[in-house]
This record gives structure tokens, sequence and C-alpha cells, in this order.
């Protein structure tokens, strides 16, 4: 018998409280020559060096008061956290807005209460999306995508995500695609660490839903990572 490799996933070190955790939890920062020294890199694919955070406004200010950033970059540095997290928060705000709209485009996703509730009936819905100011039915329809097992995430304002679909407003959607749920998911999560506010609240999947994480072994490697350009 042929035995089969062990799935393994990639843990970074966070440069802010030193915590060894899989890449997914944490955002990327790509390392440049010139100040700011660090850039957003949330979706991972700017080349060269990089320094792996978590998404969290105190991991962001230890990494700058006590050199862990600057530890990385091997030199003495002043870094600014705050516009550090500015440049996540709008990197992902934009993913955000790629990821929805890339659903729409490709028909998986259902825009407003009686769409989501016929995805709900259905089992199509992979990610339930709330508008932080929506009122009604929300809890009833949060209520039903956790008893499915399903992600809920506030995307933000009803004209905020009403305007990303050409309509005044929209309340409530729900994404059908595993993939695309996965990754709004994952910036939501991101974003919630940086907005103290709790604009942006976050649940996780029940465990053993679909899409659940598993527990492979982790390959662990180091703060600092040195990439080819894709």
């Amino acid at each position: 018998m042929i035995a089969m490799a062990r799935k393994t996933t990639a843990e970074r070190t966070c440069a802010g409280c030193r915590q060894q955790r899989p890449r997914e939890e944490l955002v990327r920062l790509a390392v440049v020559a010139e100040p700011p020294y660090v850039v957003a890199d949330a979706r991972g694919r700017l080349g060269g060096r990089g320094v792996w955070i978590h998404a969290e406004s105190e991991c962001l200010k230890t990494a700058a008061r006590k050199g862990g950033i600057a530890r990385s970059l091997r030199r003495p540095v002043t870094l600014d956290s705050a516009v550090i997290a500015d440049g996540i928060v709008a990197q992902l705000e934009r993913r955000l807005e790629g990821l929805l709209l890339g659903a729409h485009r490709a028909r998986r996703v259902a825009v407003g209460t009686d769409s989501v509730r016929e995805s709900l009936a259905e089992g199509r819905i992979r990610l339930l999306g709330v508008a932080s100011d929506a009122a009604g039915r929300r809890d009833e329809l949060m209520a039903s995508a956790e008893r499915l097992g399903k992600a809920c995430v506030v995307l933000g304002t009803k004209a905020d995500v009403g305007r990303l679909f050409g309509r005044g407003e929209v309340a409530v959607l729900a994404i059908e695609d595993g993939g695309i749920a996965e990754e709004v998911r994952r910036a939501s999560a991101h974003l919630a660490g940086l907005r103290p506010a709790g604009t942006f609240p976050h649940k996780e999947p029940v465990e053993g839903a679909e899409g659940a994480a598993s527990s492979p072994d982790r390959q662990v490697e180091s703060v600092v990572e040195d990439r080819k350009p894709e």
C-alpha cells in the first residue's frame, strides 16, 4: 500500500504577539525599501520579503512599539501602527467588495430577504451577510443560518451593500459559493480585529460544519519570508 502524504498547513509567527498561527489567520505586510517600509499585502500577492501579523490593533501597536517589525526588517525604523492598520483596512474593504461583486456576476449570491429565505430553504447558502443597520427579520435569518452551521458576517450599512448591487439598500444576502464564502468570512474576521467599535462582528461556523477547519500537521515558518513575485 502506498502511504498518502498528509496535508500540512503552513504557520507564520505574528510580529506582534509572537504566536505561531495558521497563515490564514494572519495578514501579510510586504517589505519595501522606502518609508513606510512595510505596506499591506492582504492578498499575499506582492513579491519579496514579508512580515506576518494578526489583523488586530494591539498586535500592530506592539510590533511597532517594541520593534517586532523593525527586527524583521533588520534595521531600526519608526513605524506608525495606525497608518499600517489603515492600509490593511482599505485593502480588506476592497477585497470584500470584489468578492461580493464576483459572486453577483457568477449568480452565486441571493440578495434580499425573500431570496435569502429561498436559499436557506433549498440548502444553497454557504454564508449569510447582513447589514449593520438591518432590522426586521435579521435575527431570524441569522438563527436559521447558524442552525445549518453557516457563518454569519456583518458587511456594512444597507446603503453600502446596496450600492454594490445597484440598489438603494440591501439588508441581507446569502453567498452560495463555498470558496467565495470562505474568503468573505476570512476578510470580515480580519476587519473585526481592526474595528474596535464592532461594526464588523464575526461568527465562526459551528464545529463539524461544511468548510470547518480540520487539524492537519502544520509546517512552522519564520515571521519573515522571501517570496518571488508571481
